[in-house]
């Protein structure tokens, strides 16, 4: 194995590096038609950390733009909650009536700054997408992301060459390192794709 670009880099796993992957059970198209069909104007996506939320977010922007006048996404995940408070308020101010607003990491904006973002847009006739780790009160579920062994192997698949890909998921998934990173990061199945980033230098070294 030559030694490359590391398939575990940051930049290979980070939503929107790879697509969402559904297994036959529904497309994106189906998804953002139906967030734009909910009754409440309110949908969900809700999962475990590292389960594929941002991933699906990212999946659904442009199909969800092909079908609304505006559409602002809002990563909020990975800012402190002052910052993702400051944020949500900030930018506010760009949504525009009929609009569908997407709030990546809905739990990091305190109880008071939900409360006014759900009054904000229903004001504008928006409709609001979010991400969370439980189900919130007033909010349809559009999607559940979960973490298995498909899930793993699909995404690990994406990730290595083509020509290596099936022998070395086989020695990946056998790996003492892969069994460690599972049983300490449970459903988080994105910390341990960062935990390969070692084991795949260690195993381009052996072979």
């Amino acid at each position: 194995m030559t030694i490359k670009s590391n398939p575990f880099s940051t930049r290979f796993i980070q939503p929107g590096a790879l697509p969402y992957e559904f297994f036959g059970q529904t497309t994106a198209n189906a998804l953002a038609q139906r967030l734009l069909s909910l009754p409440s104007k309110r949908g969900m996506i809700v999962g475990p950390h590292g389960s594929g939320k941002s991933t699906l977010v990212q999946s659904l922007f442009k199909p969800i733009s092909l079908l609304a006048p505006a559409v602002r996404l809002h990563p909020l995940r990975f800012s402190s909650d002052k910052v993702a408070n400051q944020l949500a308020l900030r930018e506010r101010k760009g949504w525009a009536k009929g609009s569908i607003v997407i709030l990546d990491g809905y739990e990091q904006l305190p109880f008071w700054t939900r409360m006014f973002v759900e009054w904000m847009v229903r004001g504008k006739a928006a409709t609001l997408l979010v991400t969370m780790h439980k189900p919130r009160l007033g909010f349809e579920l559009l999607w559940q992301t979960t973490t298995d062994n498909r899930t793993a192997e699909w995404v690990i698949g994406q990730l290595l060459p083509e020509n290596e890909r099936e022998e070395t998921i086989v020695r990946l998934l056998r790996s003492p390192d892969w069994t460690a990173s599972r049983l300490r990061n449970g459903e988080n199945l994105r910390e341990s794709l960062f935990d390969m980033y070692d084991w795949w230098q260690k195993d381009a070294n052996r072979t």
